[in-house]
């Protein structure tokens, strides 16, 4: 089985692989950044910018949201370019949840 994934492993690069994260092997918990590259390099064509869409959609529950989508075809890559939803502050007055 592949090495896990940690918070400081994936804020070195910035990137998180897909199939770490279709085999729950990747843990953001503590990611530090508002940006997130999702990235597949195990297919060809269009099976590696469906694996990164996979992988971006995946995030979506946890309060990602998908910014652009590039595949990169000398080095047979795909990535999905993520961006964290920003935490929402009450406005003077409102009801704290």
């Amino acid at each position: 089985m592949a090495r896990p994934e940690t918070a400081a492993m994936i804020a070195a690069s910035r990137f998180v692989t897909a199939h770490a994260l279709f085999e729950g092997r990747a843990d953001l918990e503590g990611y530090p950044f508002q940006l997130l590259g999702v990235v597949s390099q195990r297919g060809t064509g269009t099976e590696n910018l469906s694996a990164a869409l996979a992988g971006a959609e995946m995030l979506i529950p946890y309060g990602w949201e998908l910014v652009n989508v590039s595949e990169f075809t000398g080095s047979n890559h795909a990535c999905a370019v993520m961006r964290r939803k920003a935490a929402r502050f009450p406005v003077a007055g409102e009801p704290t949840p």
